[in-house]
């Protein structure tokens, strides 16, 4: 029982060290995620848009 609570005193030591981001860091973060998935998704959209209509003509 005596080394669960060294590691969780250690991880709790390490934890108080790590450099955690800004409200602002995260926000900023958060739009470039947002953006490059919504960027993406259109892409994949056209690109799905694209394949089945040339599948359509295949296939009539």
């Amino acid at each position: 029982m005596g080394k669960i609570i060294t590691y969780f005193r250690e991880a709790r030591a390490e934890l108080a060290r790590v450099s955690w981001p800004s409200r602002d860091e995260i926000i900023q973060s958060t739009e470039a995620v947002l953006l490059f998935t919504l960027f993406s998704m259109t892409i994949f959209w056209i690109y799905d848009m694209a394949f089945g209509a040339v599948m359509q003509r295949i296939l009539q």
